[in-house]
């Protein structure tokens, strides 16, 4: 009896070990989104939120929503300029992360992801697409389970026209650890 108590101890204390390997973060974040090839638009301030899931320390993966203003471009005609609405973009979308996702310490990884991209602005139709970004991040997780987020994104949204506008977009974030494997 006392071999088969000691065996369950065991198996349980496995499982419990197993199972504290995956991490869960949630968190917002603040930046900027500069448009590269896009005369349409300037740059503007992004916010959002974010989730990952990393059930072990080399991969996860997330969702994101992010919502961002472009800044209003002006053209110079020779009667003076004219300027339009730069316009507001909303992005959900999922995140793959490859490096080191988890655990206490500094955690940097590599980030592609797939979203679809919404570009609402005065007196012109929305536009709908799907956009596709990758680039690196740092998050320095401290022990109080709270990470500090840093990333730069390459964006580019195909326009089906034999081109795509592309976007420059770094972020700082804040996320909440609920499980940080065995530390």
């Amino acid at each position: 009896m006392k071999t088969k108590v000691a065996v369950l101890l065991i198996i349980l204390a496995m499982t419990t070990s197993a199972m504290a390997l995956g991490d869960l973060s949630i968190g917002p974040f603040f930046g900027m989104n500069i448009p590269i090839a896009n005369k349409d638009a300037k740059s503007g301030s992004m916010s959002g939120f974010q989730a990952k899931f990393s059930p072990i320390t080399f991969v996860a993966g997330g969702l994101h929503f992010q919502s961002r203003n472009f800044g209003d471009p002006s053209k110079e005609f020779f009667y003076g300029s004219d300027t339009k609405d730069g316009g507001k973009i909303s992005s959900i979308g999922f995140d793959l992360y490859l490096g080191k996702t988890s655990g206490v310490g500094p955690n940097f990884y590599f980030i592609g992801s797939v979203g679809s991209y919404k570009w609402k602005r005065d007196n012109q139709s929305d536009i709908s697409k799907t956009s596709y970004s990758f680039g690196p991040g740092l998050e320095i997780v401290l022990p109080v389970k709270i990470g500090i987020e840093g990333r730069a994104l390459l964006e580019i949204v195909p326009t089906g026209e034999k081109g795509s506008w592309k976007n420059f977009v770094w972020f700082i974030g804040a996320n909440y650890h609920f499980g940080l494997g065995i530390l």
